[in-house]
């Protein structure tokens, strides 16, 4: 995401490290903003605004450029394109949730604002839903102000959506093709929605008492009475099914040359400082984890503490992790081990890492939905959870032979 959070910085003239300091995070997923490898959450971006005192959309463009560089009738044919599967309950939640964003003074539609869209509408699927799971409209309206604040609307823009807010939609295509519908109904919506964690929308129905496992597996149920037609794959395993054959699954995608050997460096560095203290096991990914409904799902390499795996079990650990490291090999997409990674957390796992050998950085994810990046220069550290162990990142790279 393109923005001007470097030029803003030089204006007030902050190092980086001071800007880190009074946004509470690393110095380096502020190096990671500025140079758009990373999107930041809704929150940190408003509080990025509320620092800089001006609109989070002169901070961040969220694709707007893009945008205006087309036509209104090219902008308009592809928003047709890209709905045309939507149902008119589905359609009129997105318009909602526009309507929503913008009396809230803000330019943009994200999860959030889809959300209150949902509950609006109130006659589709995911808006009775809601309302059995005694969700209305005044309270999570209020939750949301209380996160994102009041905007100052500018007349005559567009509303784009937010990225994570386009994860809610690309999702809920894909919960529409695992159910083997051919459209794309306010249930559908929400749950894609649902599966966006770090979203202020999931983070409203948690606030309001929601177990999102729990609404999820209530819409569903709700499909299965009011459109048992409409599919032929089973309601209970349609979502395991889908995160192990989607782009966003738990599963293991194809690995290349490269990233094969990343994990082997990094299985024997880690290997040689668990195994002499008796720390605990390292797995690769042809082992993984069981989840509660029977399903097992693997991570590239995982680490189970002593503490939590005595004794390794002959099948699967009903567990989750303490570690999961996922490698991006050319196969993969960022924004997909970056999902996987948040989904591996939801689970349990205690501390994510995504190696990149593109950009020659690992990333190091926490439950907190908060993240530092480290280069070749950099020495990685888990404190918290192996306290003392080092890895100089460059040590990770494959060597070149003359």
């Amino acid at each position: 995401m393109q923005n001007r959070l470097r030029f803003l910085r030089a204006e007030q003239n902050w190092s980086q490290a001071e800007l880190a300091e009074r946004l509470d995070v690393s110095r380096q997923t502020v190096n990671a903003l500025e140079v758009g490898k990373y999107d930041p959450s809704l929150p940190l971006a408003f509080k990025i605004a509320q620092l800089f005192r001006c609109p989070i959309e002169t901070i961040f463009f969220l694709e707007e450029r893009f945008m205006y560089e087309k036509s209104p009738y090219e902008r308009y044919a592809e928003q047709i394109i890209f709905f045309e599967r939507y149902t008119e309950k589905a359609v009129q939640a997105i318009k909602l949730a526009q309507e929503e964003g913008a009396e809230m003074g803000h330019q943009f539609v994200g999860t959030e604002q889809i959300l209150l869209g949902l509950i609006k509408q109130g006659t589709g699927i995911a808006g009775k839903v809601l309302k059995s799971m005694g969700i209305n409209l005044d309270d999570a309206r209020s939750e949301v102000e209380k996160i994102i604040g009041r905007g100052q609307q500018v007349k005559g823009v567009e509303f784009p959506f937010t990225p994570l807010a386009k994860f809610a939609l690309d999702f809920s295509l894909e919960e529409s093709r695992q159910l083997k519908h051919d459209f794309v109904g306010t249930e559908h919506l929400l749950l894609g929605l649902l599966r966006v964690t770090d979203g202020v929308g999931a983070r409203v129905l948690q606030i309001l008492g929601v177990n999102l496992q729990e609404l999820r597996q209530q819409v569903l149920r709700e499909i299965e009475i009011m459109l048992p037609k409409a599919t032929s794959t089973p309601i209970a395993t349609s979502h395991t099914n889908q995160m192990k054959n989607t782009g966003y699954d738990l599963g293991n995608s194809p690995i290349d040359f490269t990233s094969g050997e990343i994990s082997a460096r990094f299985c024997a560095l880690l290997f040689s400082w668990v195994e002499p203290r008796k720390l605990g096991h390292i797995v690769g990914a042809s082992a993984g984890f069981q989840l509660p409904d029977g399903d097992v799902v693997a991570p590239k390499i995982s680490f189970f503490s002593r503490e939590r795996v005595k004794r390794v079990p002959r099948t699967y650990p009903e567990l989750a992790p303490d570690l999961v490291v996922e490698i991006k090999s050319a196969f993969d997409k960022l924004a997909s081990l970056q999902e996987k990674i948040r989904r591996f957390l939801d689970l349990g796992a205690k501390i994510g890492l995504l190696i990149d050998p593109d950009e020659r950085t690992v990333a190091i994810y926490n439950s907190s939905s908060e993240f530092n990046v480290f280069g070749e220069s950099d020495k990685l550290t888990i404190p918290t959870l192996l306290p003392g162990w080092e890895l100089s990142v460059f040590e990770l790279w494959p060597p070149v032979f003359e």
